[in-house]
């Protein structure tokens, strides 16, 4: 069961690969825009989400390779009305996690160093 369970993450995805690489910045940007510093919580939310994503890229890319969505008794397929549970839980995830750009927090003297180096590089000019 260990095994099984560990398999489900997006860290067991080989790193090089052009999914692993997405995936990275993906949850590298979404990080960004949480300022960064997330608790274990909401790392949590983010890798399910992380996981979310992945499928519905996968089943995008699936779908638009099929030259058409309708069967032949003009009914959806289904795979479309489970890829919109998908997008449904991966935005709640995401309204969960925060949907608005945060600020990263900063150091104080990070702060009084870098306004330094500005006002240095002013002066110089």
């Amino acid at each position: 069961m260990r095994k099984a369970l560990t398999t489900l993450t997006t860290r067991r995805l080989d790193g090089r690969s052009a999914v692993a690489v997405g995936v990275r910045r993906w949850k590298e940007g979404v990080r960004g825009d949480l300022g960064g510093g997330l608790s274990w919580a909401q790392e949590t939310l983010l890798e399910l989400a992380a996981q979310s994503w992945v499928l519905v890229s996968s089943l995008d890319d699936w779908l638009a390779r099929q030259p058409s969505l309708v069967t032949r008794k003009r009914q959806l397929l289904p795979v479309v009305v489970q890829r919109q549970t998908l997008v449904d839980s991966l935005a709640r995830l995401l309204d969960k996690l925060g949907t608005k750009r945060r600020a990263k927090p900063v150091d104080l003297g990070e702060y009084i160093r870098e306004r330094d180096r500005r006002s240095t590089r002013a002066a110089a000019s």
